[in-house]
């Protein structure tokens, strides 16, 4: 089965026990969007989403191999 890393920053580390990244199998051609499901990462609160360091969206295929990086929005006064 395909493996994919990923890494999420800030605030989404509590979705992975407040580890920096998380190795997951995966089905080729599964998205983005199902990924953050799947580690119950709000999508609505996602803001940047890199694929190997290149921006993704939600709808970005993954087919294993990958490093998938996910920011959320922060404020800041």
């Amino acid at each position: 089965m395909p493996q994919i890393t990923v890494k999420l920053y800030a605030t989404f580390r509590q979705h992975i026990d407040g580890k920096p990244s998380v190795e997951l199998v995966i089905e080729a051609g599964q998205t983005v969007e199902s990924v953050l499901e799947h580690l119950g990462v709000p999508a609505e609160e996602t803001r940047i989403l890199f694929v190997n360091n290149r921006h993704a969206e939600l709808t970005d295929s993954l087919q294993g191999g990958e490093t998938l990086g996910v920011f959320p929005a922060i404020g800041g006064g």
